[in-house]
């Protein structure tokens, strides 16, 4: 089935919203559009007037003691004024669910689905969406290669 325009359209909803904030675990980072979630696994970047913030590829750079000592929560850190407070112009998933969100204040944020199906494992969680505290709204978990949409979930 071609998830594209679903996805478009279950994102639409964050169009005119405010980021509130950017929060991060692990390699995840999650990003709160005023009643809306999107949590992401997959590669992420922020983005600034053509300068790369941060990705999620930045924890990889750390101390191996301390999980916040890494470049991600350094860079989110050193940049969330500047992240955070925009209000989303636009929103985009292509063919390969991958999604972008055009922000007013010059912040895009870019989210990357990895691989195929991997070698070893099953496929892998790359980004979740879904309204907080309305189960009503559809909870969507986008894989590698395949899309879920739970509805009252």
């Amino acid at each position: 089935m071609d998830y594209q325009t679903k996805l478009i359209e279950h994102l639409q909803p964050i169009v005119g919203k405010r980021l509130d904030a950017i929060n991060l675990a692990c390699e995840m980072m999650m990003f709160s559009f005023e009643k809306y979630e999107l949590h992401a696994r997959c590669l992420t970047r922020v983005i600034c007037k053509n300068d790369v913030l941060v990705t999620t590829l930045d924890y990889q750079s750390w101390d191996g003691e301390t999980e916040e000592n890494n470049d991600e929560w350094y860079f989110v850190e050193q940049n969330r004024a500047k992240i955070i407070g925009g209000t989303v112009t636009s929103v985009n998933v292509n063919a390969l669910h991958d999604v972008t969100i055009a922000l007013d204040n010059s912040i895009s944020i870019e989210l990357f689905v990895k691989n195929g199906y991997h070698h070893f494992d099953d496929e892998q969680e790359q980004w979740v969406f879904f309204k907080n505290n309305d189960h009503s709204y559809p909870f969507i978990t986008v894989y590698n290669k395949t899309v879920d949409i739970a509805v009252d979930w």
